[in-house]
């Protein structure tokens, strides 16, 4: 298998952390650089131990011709905004796999309304496809900017997405969902202080949440049906994992061996995606370190649905999910290094 060259922009937090574990054991992939201002001149083993021995690689500071000169791929892991400049930089340059929310909108003004600040880049909108491999894998094949989904909505818009666009619930969705503290990043703030999550479930952000309104337009992309999301985030006190409680009402009588079926049929070629049998759910040990998303579902009565997806919220749910995308844009199967 012929290496494609990698770097890495923002190497020092959570997602940059779990993208090398992933990438050094990747049989297609040779790291050529990573960047971080505050580790600059450190050896990546020397930060994180789990990679003595696999890597003499040493943290550097961004420098454009740097990265365009010695990668071909770049995984984008700063937080958000910075992605504006970077892919303004570096479109066209190189492939870019952005891990921030800056490229998940295509309207400016809407990114706006939810994140408080102008979109500085919104030339590239239109320019980039979204990174949920089992919905648009044929636009990320040739994209030259993905924009990674966010956590949340991997497991919400895969769970729902099928009964959306086979037009058998109603158009009102209702999540709680429960993400460990990494989900917050390695800043300090109360959703990921021991303080505050140590024996604790934590909602925040209710009713504003952008990941809600993600959600909402992605399912519109995807299937031209418009739909409404209540969506209640929480964070608990556990490193890792997501799981989302989902209901929704049905239009029709459909049975469970039926919903069954349409999942199936849906993911048939979607080898990250695990249905689980009508009345049995998904649990955040499942998953953890996997690039899995589990979905379980049952019906409550004759109108309601139940619906239950869990996941890694920084493998599926970040980095696992960005290595997914650069095999479909390199044409290596998509379990290549995941599993």
């Amino acid at each position: 298998m012929e290496k494609v060259k990698v770097g890495i922009v923002g190497g020092a937090g959570y997602t940059g952390a779990e993208l090398l574990r992933l990438l050094v054991n990747h049989p297609g992939v040779k790291i050529t650089m990573v960047t971080s201002e505050t580790l600059s001149g450190k050896k990546l083993c020397e930060e994180y131990l789990n990679l003595k021995g696999k890597t003499e690689l040493i943290f550097e500071p961004y420098e454009k011709e740097e990265v365009t000169k010695r990668c071909e791929f770049v995984f984008l892991a700063k937080p958000h905004p910075n992605s504006f400049k970077l892919v303004q930089e570096l479109f066209g340059k190189v492939r870019i796999i952005d891990l921030s929310p800056d490229f998940r909108f295509s309207d400016g003004e809407e990114f706006k309304r939810l994140y408080q600040t102008p979109h500085l880049a919104p030339e590239f909108l239109k320019k980039s496809v979204y990174g949920l491999s089992e919905i648009f894998s044929q636009k990320i094949r040739e994209a030259n900017l993905v924009a990674n989904p966010g956590c949340y909505p991997t497991g919400i818009i895969l769970a729902v997405f099928p009964l959306v666009q086979a037009e058998i619930v109603t158009e009102e969705i209702n999540v709680s969902s429960i993400s460990g503290f990494s989900g917050a990043g390695r800043t300090p703030s109360p959703n990921n202080l021991a303080y505050f999550v140590v024996d604790n479930i934590r909602p925040y952000r209710i009713g504003n949440h952008p990941h809600g309104a993600e959600v909402e337009q992605i399912l519109r992309r995807a299937t031209g049906k418009g739909v409404k999301v209540n969506f209640v985030p929480q964070v608990a006190g556990f490193e890792r994992g997501i799981l989302n409680v989902i209901f929704l009402h049905l239009k029709t009588n459909v049975g469970e061996e039926e919903l069954f079926s349409l999942y199936q049929k849906t993911y048939q070629n979607a080898p990250f995606l695990r249905v689980y049998c009508a009345g049995t759910f998904p649990e955040i040990k499942n998953v953890v370190m996997t690039n899995y998303c589990d979905l379980g579902f049952k019906r409550m009565n004759d109108r309601v649905l139940l619906i239950i997806s869990s996941l890694d919220n920084l493998v599926k749910g970040a980095a696992g999910q960005a290595i997914q995308n650069l095999n479909i844009m390199v044409g290596f199967p998509e379990e290549t290094g995941l599993v």
